[in-house]
């Protein structure tokens, strides 16, 4: 008889022994054994219902833990393991959500860090030339970052009004960096069909210097710092984003929606040359040597105001910060620790890492192998799985760059002007670097075999495969460890 079968049979033994238990001691003995026997079976149920399955291997049993990973917004992936080769699962923490992220917004706009509030910085501005209107600029993200945009908006408009800013004088910047341009339908669910319909709403430019960009002053390394105009000729600049771990800027959010996110693409590649530079992995740390730089370049230009948001795993607000773009940033990294920095027991030989939410395309992609990189031992495997639902992304050499066997000399070239990409280069040196410490694997739908070729990565088209290949590497004592939000979170050691 199967397990079912006999729960059947226990429960009817059980109602006949209550209507015998007022009648003999039998009947009541009756009862206690089944009640006994219930709970275990129910233990037993629940045991199987944790997804635990049981497998035959030769003469002995062996539990098998199936896991399921986000591919993408729709779809989940999942393979199964022997229970004793899983380490653990790290998942972004749970934390508590307001109930109404409207009434948060305006409680951080009331109490900004380091700052007076917006509408008095406004009033305090001097009165530009004869006109005096003021012209407001607000910087925010595109759509590689999931950030609410549209929920802060209008609350600016209300306190940039209230201190006589009409919204002729307002208009937006999407900060692009190097990013494909947003469409106009794309721009409307960032900012709100409202808020556009109120304001003019730009895409950053990055690559015509003659006509829509200034220079601002130069870098350490000598390469001229070029703004978009718009931005930079802006009497207030107000920058919105959301704060996450980044390879370069340790996290994201704060003076990094200027620089790099309106400059041009020269300026923007000696940022990410800088972070070539640095051979540690920056991500999630409170700061970096490219932070530092940036945040130096930014107090230059005057960004007036920031408002970040930080985020739960399911793209929730959990809480926000506001005011001076480095003091108020730095509170909002703490903040994001609490979500997105999770404790790991140990080092594992495998990581599995889920890219998601970063599934746009590869460039986005590789920030989930940073996490891993950290949380695997010397030689260990990343499993990198990703949707790229765009392709390879805006970056063509970069796969080139990743496989190239001299990540150094790759750098001193770039630095020389020898290659046709820096941007590319720098993450193809960073990662270029970490392929000689650890073997990568790639499973994805939209990026194949022949990037993977390049790239020197072992592909797999299916997750399954992968997993049982790295294993039989390491022999029955592996221990494989699974990030299911690659793209935004890291282990703690």
């Amino acid at each position: 008889m199967n397990i079912l079968g006999f729960a059947a049979a226990a429960f009817a033994w059980d109602t006949d022994s209550e209507r015998s238990s007022d009648e003999s001691r039998a009947g009541h003995a009756r009862h206690l054994l089944c009640t006994q026997l219930k709970c275990y079976i129910k233990n037993r149920i629940n045991k199987l219902q944790k997804t635990l399955i049981h497998q035959e291997t030769g003469d002995r049993g062996v539990d098998v833990m199936k896991i399921s990973i986000p591919y993408n917004d729709s779809r989940t992936v999942t393979f199964e393991i022997p229970d004793r080769n899983l380490s653990e699962i790290l998942r972004p923490n749970k934390v508590e959500v307001p109930e109404d992220p409207q009434k948060l917004i305006e409680q951080v706009l009331q109490n900004p860090i380091g700052s007076e509030k917006i509408e008095q910085i406004v009033k305090q501005k001097e009165s530009p030339g004869k006109t005096g209107k003021k012209q407001v600029c607000i910087i925010c993200d595109d759509i590689t970052r999931k950030t609410p945009v549209h929920l802060i908006i209008p609350s600016l408009f209300e306190r940039l009004n209230s201190a006589g800013i009409n919204d002729k004088d307002i208009f937006i910047v999407i900060a692009l960096g190097t990013h494909r341009p947003m469409t106009e339908a794309e721009m409307i669910a960032k900012v709100g069909r409202e808020s556009y319909s109120r304001v003019k709403v730009y895409n950053s430019e990055f690559k015509d210097k003659k006509n829509c960009m200034i220079k601002i002053g130069k870098a350490d390394d000598g390469v001229g710092i070029w703004i978009d105009k718009r931005v930079a000729c802006a009497d207030i600049k107000i920058g919105l984003g959301a704060i996450v771990p980044h390879p370069a800027a340790g996290c994201g959010g704060g003076a990094k929606i200027i620089f790099p996110g309106v400059a041009g693409e020269e300026t923007v590649a000696s940022f990410h040359l800088q972070y070539s530079s640095t051979p540690e992995n920056m991500f999630g740390a409170h700061t970096s040597p490219s932070r530092e730089s940036m945040e130096k370049w930014v107090e230059m230009l005057n960004l007036d105001f920031i408002f970040n948001f930080i985020l739960t795993d399911q793209g929730q607000v959990y809480n926000a910060v506001a005011g001076h773009f480095i003091k108020a940033h730095r509170k909002g990294v703490e903040l994001m620790k609490n979500v997105f920095g999770i404790k790991a027991k140990e080092k594992v030989n495998i990581a599995v890492s889920s890219s998601y939410p970063a599934t746009l395309d590869f460039w986005q992609a590789t920030k989930a192998v940073f996490g891993p990189d950290l949380w695997t031992t010397s030689g260990g495997s990343i499993i990198l799985v990703t949707d790229c639902s765009e392709g390879f992304g805006p970056h063509p050499q970069f796969a080139d760059y990743i496989g190239n066997d001299d990540p150094e000399q790759l750098l001193k070239d770039a630095y020389q002007g020898k290659t046709a990409d820096p941007i590319a280069v720098s993450g193809g040196v960073t990662l270029g670097r970490m392929r000689k410490r650890k073997r990568f694997c790639l499973v994805s739908d939209n990026v194949g075999p022949e990037y993977a070729r390049v790239m020197k990565m072992s592909y797999f088209p299916d997750l399954q495969q992968a997993v049982d290949s790295e294993m039989k590497r390491y022999g029955e004592d592996v221990k494989l460890g699974v990030i299911t939000h690659g793209g935004c979170s890291y282990p703690i050691l």
